[in-house]
């Protein structure tokens, strides 16, 4: 018996020895190991490294680095970037707000753009200490893709700018003025992309040279952009609490917008009639696109009654048509007149998902008062419109359990068989709206 239970162990062993053999990580080809190092910290990938003889120096070909503030300090202390052997970098990500790593940053840039990096990330939050970036960060023909972050602090190129293959450009809390982003963007000879995100000093920006520019976000920018000019942009993404003047956007197909009008409740009534032409106007520079996207924050000033009823243009060539609103009445009103005003539209979204007020407390009557108000309002929509194919609707998923819903869908499919009607859970993102 014993016998039979040492042979039985050693069985054991021999198998389990074996699934270590066949599972190890050690077996993995360096490029395998690389590749999944390029997902965490530079730091934790070196530490990682130290686990296994096997894996010691298999970090030092990684085409990824990614730097936080200690990290910056310990690899200099250490001597990483001597270690650092891959004859290229394809990503660069450093974070750091402390001015004793300005050196760090600047060695580690050029390390990275001698190897031909192609996507760089650099949150540098030195707030009241400016960071110059250096001349030859400014110079560079691999950067494909370049996000810069600097907790507002100004950036200044103090020479020329030539990057030449970059194709997405992002810069977040930064302190542009004109000059600076027109030398910037004259160096990008074939820029795609570009986004402002809550930057500063920015008073017209003027894209005509930008040939090949395709998408412009401009996200809750410090006092707005007074006039934006982009004639070669295909999609605009508007987010700001100021009106914007827009210029000459020939080519635009795709346009979302959300404005808040920071400070209505102090506009006195002289100006009333002043905001309601800013607006008319800007509307009126979308009138050829073919998707075309609301906020929740632009459509609620749309129905303020001292606006006296903002006139929409006609939307010739619109297809889809979606809304971050909840069904209400007052926003029906608004979403009629959209529909008058789109007669070639075919998709309708509407997404009220972020607008309920606690569903899982309603009581059943509430249930059902609310999905008769629900139902009421699609039909009134759909009878204003001839063109709609489809209506989606995305509502919390709360509704998909509530007595009463699925009936409520089913009777609107079969009233109205020339629209499709769909009900989505899917919740709206920031970016979405």
């Amino acid at each position: 018996m014993r016998k039979d239970k040492h042979t039985a162990a050693a069985a054991c062993v021999r198998r389990h020895r074996k699934v270590r053999q066949k599972d190890s990580i050690s077996s993995l080809p360096d490029e395998v190991l690389q590749h999944i190092l390029c997902f965490i910290p530079t730091k934790l990938a070196v530490s990682t490294s130290l686990l296994s003889s096997r894996w010691r120096h298999v970090w030092c070909d990684t085409p990824s680095i990614s730097l936080e503030s200690s990290a910056l300090r310990a690899a200099s202390r250490m001597k990483t970037q001597n270690r650092y052997t891959a004859p290229k970098v394809m990503s660069l990500h450093l974070l750091t707000g402390s001015k004793d790593n300005f050196k760090h940053v600047s060695t580690w840039i050029e390390m990275a753009m001698s190897r031909r990096v192609e996507k760089m990330d650099l949150e540098l939050h030195f707030q009241s200490d400016n960071y110059d970036f250096p001349e030859f960060f400014y110079i560079n023909s691999s950067v494909k893709e370049l996000r810069v972050e600097l907790r507002f602090t100004e950036m200044i190129p103090k020479c020329s700018v030539s990057w030449t293959s970059l194709k997405k450009l992002s810069f977040r809390s930064c302190s542009l003025p004109d000059d600076s982003i027109d030398m910037i963007l004259s160096g990008c000879p074939i820029l795609e992309f570009l986004k402002l995100d809550e930057c500063e000093d920015l008073e017209d920006l003027d894209l005509s040279n930008a040939l090949r520019l395709r998408t412009l976000q401009v996200f809750d920018v410090d006092q707005t952009p007074g006039k934006i000019v982009a004639p070669h942009v295909r999609c605009l993404k508007l987010r700001n609490s100021l009106i914007t003047t827009l210029g000459d956007l020939s080519s635009l197909a795709e346009a979302k917008l959300n404005i808040s009008f920071q400070g209505f409740p102090f506009i006195g009534p002289d100006y009333l009639g002043v905001l309601v032409v800013e607006i008319t106007e800007m509307l009126e520079k979308l009138h050829n696109v073919e998707k075309l996207t609301f906020g929740r924050d632009l459509l609620e000033n749309f129905s303020r009654p001292e606006l006296g009823g903002v006139p929409f243009p006609k939307f010739k060539r619109i297809k889809a048509l979606a809304l971050d609103t909840p069904l209400s009445a007052d926003m029906c009103v608004i979403i009629e007149k959209l529909l008058q005003q789109s007669p070639g539209l075919k998709t309708l979204t509407i997404h009220t998902r972020s607008h309920n007020t606690k569903p899982a407390l309603w009581k059943k009557s509430r249930w059902q008062a609310e999905l008769k108000h629900m139902a009421t309002s699609i039909e009134r929509l759909l009878k204003k419109t001839k063109a709609l194919e489809k209506v989606v609707v995305q509502v919390d998923d709360r509704y998909f359990k509530a007595i009463g819903f699925e009936e409520m869908a089913q009777t609107l499919s079969r009233n109205y068989k020339n629209a499709s009607i769909v009900f989505s859970t899917k919740p709206v993102t920031k970016e979405e709206w």
